[in-house]
């Protein structure tokens, strides 16, 4: 997420996005239960997309996740979040390694190549945005 988004209202979105209560939204802790239908990892970063999200979501649980693919979840957060993600592209996606698809609040998909950052910092060349 390109701004730096509270852990509550993260996973308030995580949840509505994905149609679970909110308390099956929980943080993944690998020396943690995993009990909650989705788990979520997050971390700050200190410049471009701020906010780092990964997701783990029991689909017998999380039906709403079920057949919903990584820019599909992204744009359902970014929307409820009013903030722009960034997603990489499907593992099969022969330009995966240097290019990022980019979900604007309003559901426009653009693909992206990175930006040169430091190695704690991710961004986009907003030169190279292209319509998805």
């Amino acid at each position: 997420m390109r701004g730096e988004v509270g852990e509550e209202r993260l996973f308030e979105s995580i949840a509505r996005a994905l149609g679970v209560p909110h308390e099956e939204v929980a943080r993944f802790d690998v020396d943690g239960p995993a009990d909650a239908a989705v788990l979520v990892e997050r971390a700050l970063r200190p410049a471009g997309f701020r906010t780092d999200v990964s997701l783990y979501a029991d689909v017998t649980r999380a039906s709403g996740a079920r057949g919903l693919t990584s820019v599909e979840v992204a744009t359902r957060v970014s929307a409820l979040l009013g903030e722009e993600a960034i997603v990489s592209p499907p593992a099969d996606d022969p330009a995966v390694a240097v290019t990022w698809f980019l979900v604007t609040p309003d559901g426009k998909r653009f693909r992206a190549s990175e930006a040169s950052l430091d190695e704690d910092s991710v961004d986009i060349d907003r030169s190279t945005l292209r319509p998805e």
